[in-house]
């Protein structure tokens, strides 16, 4: 008897074993994460955040906005509509802070109630919602635009390029899920930048960019969306290695990786708790709702047709591409390719401003990509053009340093080049306004933005062989002088074997072609100009208004423009008195190294301020050293960074400081020149810092721009050590495209 019931226990304890054992593995079999393959499932607790983010995507327009909770996506006050008239970033958020402000008020009024029948009836419907918390509630209300039309766009779009995409993760044996990150990050719009400096349809930042691609000052390979497809698969899969779980890697896509490891060593595998439970500065609304948005666009891409009907997808890009073994110039990839310098941008999409202008040339290494309707065979192309126009370096970029005294004609004068070159390079605006210490570039006589003249071959039997000099008057160009002489621009090029048509200048002499009939016309137009402008080559000097250079005096005049008034209270904002011009664009990118002799060696030891950024990695780049030896020269440890303001000593016994400098000012200036390109400054605001607030909120979460931005309209500042109730200049920027 007794062992006949120890069976039948023995038999209940193994089949309920069985039983918990297979309704576990039923339960948390989507929990099982390899590299290649996960059941992208909506866990439970992030429900609610999918929702929302499917009605964004496939329900609201950029003509709606949702007046939501921060927290909790499931409370929407108002869906606001913003008219069928697209409105200005600007004019939307006018109409949306009053939105706000209605629901802060009635939220607070609640909270104050105690007889809650007395509320009315839509803060009876509030007060519903809401059910608790309404002071904390209060501070949580947030508009989030509605992006239908958007998202149609990029599935559009997304034709173009989703079936090579697609075989990129394939071969980085990755879900292919993935491939549908760019409808959450940019719309699949290739143009996509942001006022953190995050481009292309990946949105990589020029940090997370240099580790997986080529960013520099000629070539952006994160505005070519194949290009930064590869670099998308490796930051994933090096993500997936490190984290193990492909929810929390989606996620350090957007946060990342070290703050997603630490939100993994306190909370474990669990996105849902990590979601609820994570503190951090950075670890915001967009961190936290970025798996969530992920999991919607699949939903609705997986579904398209149901949510976008008669969708007109695009069809795929077919290009031939091969790996350039030189330098060339971008005139010589236009004759030799047969294609125009637009066909060229848009082939090859990470080409940068330098290269496509001429200053620099298309670098060695660079992945040269065509039509395949446009070339048959790259490579044979290639092999046809001469050896004398194909090089082994990059042309090397050309600053100057603005000096009391210096004029734009004068430097212009000095270097070869035009006040229009140098105003074009530099963004200067109509006004010639430069100021001392403003870092200048200097144009290449090759440059677009300069004429260009194919050297005719002479036909003896037009033009004679005898020479005269000729003086340049003022106005004179090459085409008046051409005419005047009975000859035309190709000649007269040859024959002073200009490198630069448009450097003349007045008093420069020239050589002329001499003829009988030529001479008569150089009396006559030499007695025509001293009748009407009476002007005497011999002693003619270059007039300059001083008045029209802003020099370091000038600008502290300028900036007394801006009247704080009375003392600033915390937290407010005034609208500065002058316009947004006060401080030019173009500041010194950095501060200039600092030399010193180092007794323990003969190399040249210099001391650099660190600008806004730059890192450790920076300096091991531009000056050929590794980051370890740079952590040894200054005493840094393995986890110690460096802050902007800080003093870094750097070694050039590997290279000049010449190099060091361009490599510099390279960087910096291809960061203002993709901002600016985006971004304009609206308006000038002074606001005080509040208690509690850091420099990083302020930029960030506040005002959106980047620090070296704020930094430049408070250049009289200590920006890294601001006090409480300090007044800074916040430049207010808007995008370029009036309706983004």
């Amino acid at each position: 008897m007794l062992q006949s019931i120890r069976i039948i226990i023995i038999f209940l304890i193994l089949s309920s074993t069985s039983w918990f054992l297979g309704n576990a593995s039923a339960s948390f079999s989507y929990e099982v994460h390899t590299l290649n393959q996960y059941h992208f499932s909506t866990p439970p607790g992030l429900q609610s955040k999918v929702e929302f983010w499917k009605k964004i995507y496939a329900e609201y327009s950029t003509k709606h906005a949702v007046v939501h909770d921060i927290k909790n996506l499931d409370i929407v006050y108002e869906v606001v509509y913003l008219g069928e008239k697209p409105l200005s970033r600007k004019a939307r958020e006018r109409k949306l802070k009053k939105t706000k402000k209605k629901y802060r008020n009635i939220l607070r009024k609640i909270a104050k109630t105690k007889n809650k029948a007395k509320l009315t009836g839509e803060e009876k419907r509030v007060f519903a919602l809401v059910k608790k918390d309404f002071y904390k509630a209060s501070r949580n209300i947030r508009a989030q635009l509605g992006q239908k039309d958007r998202f149609r766009g990029g599935i559009e779009r997304s034709g173009l390029y989703n079936i090579k995409i697609k075989r990129i993760f394939e071969k980085f044996n990755l879900p292919e899920a993935l491939s549908v990150l760019p409808h959450v990050e940019s719309s699949f719009q290739i143009g996509a930048y942001s006022s953190a400096g995050a481009a292309g349809i990946w949105q990589f930042t020029r940090g997370t960019g240099r580790l997986f691609m080529r960013v520099g000052y000629d070539v952006d390979e994160r505005r070519d969306p194949i290009l930064a497809t590869y670099g998308a698969a490796k930051l994933l899969k090096k993500n997936f290695e490190s984290v193990g779980s492909w929810p929390l890697a989606i996620t350090a896509y957007n946060h990342g990786l070290q703050g997603i490891k630490r939100a993994k060593n306190r909370f474990g595998k669990d996105i849902v708790k990590i979601i609820g439970k994570y503190k951090s500065r950075t670890f915001g609304f967009a961190s936290q709702n970025f798996y969530a948005e992920f999991l919607a666009a699949l939903h609705i891409i997986k579904n398209q047709n149901k949510y976008f009907p008669n969708l007109k997808i695009k069809k795929p890009i077919r290009r031939a591409s091969f790996i350039l073994p030189d330098y060339i110039h971008i005139r010589t990839a236009m004759n030799y390719f047969n294609m125009t310098r637009e066909e060229i941008v848009e082939a090859n999409p990470s080409l940068r401003r330098p290269v496509l202008n001429g200053e620099k040339r298309i670098p060695k290494g660079f992945i040269f990509q065509a039509p395949i309707g446009k070339i048959d065979n790259l490579v044979a192309r290639y092999g046809q053009i001469p050896q004398k126009v194909k090089y082994r370096s990059q042309l090397r970029s050309k600053w100057y340093t603005v000096r009391r005294g210096n004029t734009l004609s004068g430097i212009a004068l000095r270097f070869g080049t035009t006040v229009g070159s140098l105003k074009g390079f530099n963004n200067l605006g109509r006004r010639n306004r430069i100021y001392v210490g403003q870092v200048l570039q200097l144009p290449r006589r090759n440059s677009r933005r300069q004429p260009t003249f194919r050297l005719a071959k002479l036909d003896s039997s037009k033009y004679s062989t005898t020479i005269v000099s000729y003086r340049v008057r003022r106005h004179d160009n090459l085409s008046k002088i051409a005419k005047r002489f009975d000859t035309n621009v190709s000649h007269l090029t040859r024959i002073n074997r200009f490198r630069n048509p448009d450097s003349l200048f007045p008093g420069q002499k020239i050589q002329v072609p001499r003829r009988e009939l030529i001479e008569k016309k150089i009396k006559l137009a030499s007695s025509s100009v001293k009748t009407k402008s009476s002007v005497k080559t011999k002693n003619f000097k270059l007039s300059v208004n001083r008045s029209q250079i802003s020099t370091s005096s000038n600008t502290a005049k300028n900036s007394k423009k801006i009247k704080m008034g009375r003392a600033v209270l915390p937290g407010t904002l005034q609208i500065a008195r002058n316009n947004t011009n006060r401080t030019n664009r173009n500041r010194p990118a950095f501060k200039p190294v600092s030399f010193s002799p180092d007794g323990n060696s003969d190399s040249l030891i210099g001391t650099i301020t660190v600008d806004f950024d730059e890192t450790l990695s920076h300096y091991a780049e531009w000056s050929l050293q590794s980051v370890k030896e740079l952590r040894r020269m200054n005493r840094i440890g393995k986890r110690g960074g460096i802050l902007a303001n800080d003093k870094i000593r750097v070694s050039f016994s590997r290279t000049n400081p010449e190099n060091f400098e361009e490599k510099r000012q390279e960087y910096h200036k291809g960061i203002q020149e993709d901002f600016f390109n985006n971004y304009k400054i609206n308006k000038l605001a002074i606001r005080s810092v509040e208690k509690g607030e850091t420099l990083w909120e302020i930029c960030n979460e506040i005002y959106a721009i980047p620090l070296w931005l704020l930094s430049s309209y408070n250049a009289d500042k200590d920006i890294n050590s601001l006090s409480v109730g300090e007044p800074i200049v916040i430049p207010v920027i808007i995008p370029k495209d009036k309706n983004a």
